[in-house]
Order: C-alpha cells, then sequence, then structure tokens
C-alpha cells in the first residue's frame, strides 16, 4: 500500500506557504507522493469550493524545484480542457527536470460552465480526451519526431524533445467514478483514480475487469477523506475516520477490496493541525501496511 497527500492548492486554507509546508512535511515523514488539484475557469456558480486554486502544473513546478524525492501528482487534470500537445510538452519538462518523479491522472471534468469559458466543447470531451490520452503516449515514447491522426488533433513529424526520463512517460491513470472512466483507465491508462464511495462499491466497480488488471500493473488509487480522531459525521460517509485502529481498519476494507494506493485528503482546520496529521498518520497509521 501507498499513501498520497492532497496538498491544499485549493481552498480558504491555500497559500503558498500552506501548499510548500505541506509537501515537505509530507516528504520529510515518508509520504510516497503529494498531489494537486485542478481547476482553470470555473463559473461563480461552481466555484465554491474551487474558485480559489493555485494552477496545477505552475504550482507542480514550483515543487518540483522545492523537493528532492517525492512523487508529484494531479488528482485530477482536466485534460479535453486543454491543448494536449501543450500538456505533453509541460509534463515532459517536468518529469525531466524533477528526476522522472511525475505522476499524471486525467479526467474528463463535470463542469459545462467551464468548458464554454475554455472555449472547449463539453459533449465531445469523452472522445476527445481518449485521443488526448493517446497524443501524451505518442510524444512520451521517446521518439524524437511523432505524429498523430484523430478525429479531433492531428499532427505531422511534430519536434518533440526533451522526452520524459520515466520510459514511456509519467505514469497515467484515468479518474472518475463510472464504468465508463473504469472501462478508459484499462483500455487507455495505467491506473484507475475514483473517489471514495464504499469499499463494497469499490469492489462490485473492479468485478468484471479483475482478470484483465491482474495480468499487468495497475493501480487502483482511491481519492479519500480522512478525519483523525472520535469524530465521525455520519453524513459524511465517503470520509474515513476514527481512532488509529479504526482508520487501519477501514483503509484495510478498501485495500481487501482492491485498492492499492490511497490518496489522502485530510479534513483539518489549520495548516498545523494537517502537518501534525500528516506525522501522526505516518508514524502511527502507516506502519499498519508495512509489507
Amino acid at each position: 500500500m501507498k499513501f498520497g497527500l492532497v496538498l491544499p492548492n485549493y481552498g480558504s486554507q491555500s497559500s503558498r506557504f500552506a501548499i510548500i509546508d505541506s509537501a515537505i512535511a509530507a516528504e520529510n515523514n515518508g509520504f510516497d507522493s503529494v498531489w494537486l488539484t485542478d481547476h482553470l475557469a470555473l463559473p461563480e456558480a461552481d466555484a465554491n469550493e474551487f474558485g480559489h486554486i493555485y494552477e496545477s502544473l505552475t504550482t507542480m513546478s514550483y515543487l518540483a524545484a522545492s523537493t528532492r524525492t517525492i512523487k508529484l501528482g494531479l488528482s485530477t487534470l482536466v485534460l479535453p480542457q486543454r491543448n494536449p500537445i501543450e500538456v505533453a510538452k509541460s509534463l515532459a519538462t517536468l518529469d525531466n527536470l524533477s528526476g522522472g518523479r511525475l505522476i499524471i491522472s486525467v479526467g474528463i471534468g463535470w463542469s459545462k460552465g467551464e468548458y464554454e469559458n475554455l472555449g472547449y466543447d463539453f459533449h465531445t470531451r469523452g472522445k476527445r480526451m481518449n485521443e488526448a490520452i493517446k497524443i501524451l503516449r505518442t510524444c512520451w515514447r521517446g521518439q524524437r519526431i511523432v505524429s498523430f491522426n484523430g478525429d479531433f488533433y492531428r499532427f505531422k513529424d511534430l519536434a518533440f524533445s526533451p522526452t520524459p526520463v520515466q520510459p514511456g512517460g509519467p505514469p497515467l491513470w484515468v479518474a472518475g467514478d463510472s464504468q465508463k472512466a473504469l472501462k478508459r483507465a484499462v483500455g487507455l491508462g495505467d491506473g484507475w483514480h475514483p473517489n471514495a464511495n464504499s469499499p463494497i462499491e469499490l469492489k462490485k466497480s473492479l468485478h468484471d475487469v479483475q482478470s484483465i488488471i491482474q495480468v499487468r500493473p495497475f493501480t487502483i488509487a482511491v481519492r479519500i477523506g480522512i478525519l483523525l480522531g472520535d469524530h465521525h459525521e455520519p453524513d459524511q460517509s465517503t470520509i474515513i475516520s476514527g481512532n488509529n485502529d479504526q482508520i487501519i481498519q477501514q483503509i484495510k476494507d478498501y485495500q481487501y477490496s482492491g485498492m492499492n494506493y490511497a490518496i489522502l485528503d485530510f479534513k483539518v482546520n489549520s495548516q498545523s493541525e494537517r502537518e501534525r496529521a500528516i506525522k501522526l498518520f505516518m508514524q502511527e497509521i502507516a506502519p499498519g501496511f508495512k509489507e
């Protein structure tokens, strides 16, 4: 089991210091990775939670220069509302400069207004997502001259260098809670990145693809809210909470259902509380998952 930390690059607690201090605390305490959330241009009606947000790729470059060993992830890059060649170039550059530390999760997004603000078609986002993933793969396979001919994107003899440090490019996960997202992940990705629902629902979702994902490296990375201490809120069924033993058992329930990477979003009221939670989790809870 690997553990990643969702960084506060959005919301009322987000600031330059909160982002970098959380990343350094995660690295110093042994987290495998840190994760940035992505939105670019949400309309006011959709911006309640993500109206204040540090742009993910820019922030990732800042983190690459400020950390040394920890993996750097995106949870989740809304790929169809960006130019895929620009994304491929930016991420290849970041993977190169960071020494091969990137992990990328891509999704189709949910805000029609955000697509309209950026000038992209909301209704074709699934089909464009499929092509965009193929473009990332094409650009990252190590060849200096690349071409692609699709229904939405076309280019011929494009010079692409430098290529990523990681062979074939950074691990590429597909996000989304639906069976369609899981199917896309199995067909085009290196892993699936849903939000937490319940261990039972996760096991049900994975049932039909077990025979496929068990014969190759494939990550099941669940983004989970976590509340340390004995103050569970019953209306928040997707958040794990309780004392250390209870949290260990809840994570193991997800693990037994197929999860092998937990992306943890600590529910805290301050930065100091977040840093205490990071330390407590890695000292008292993570050791329960040592192989």
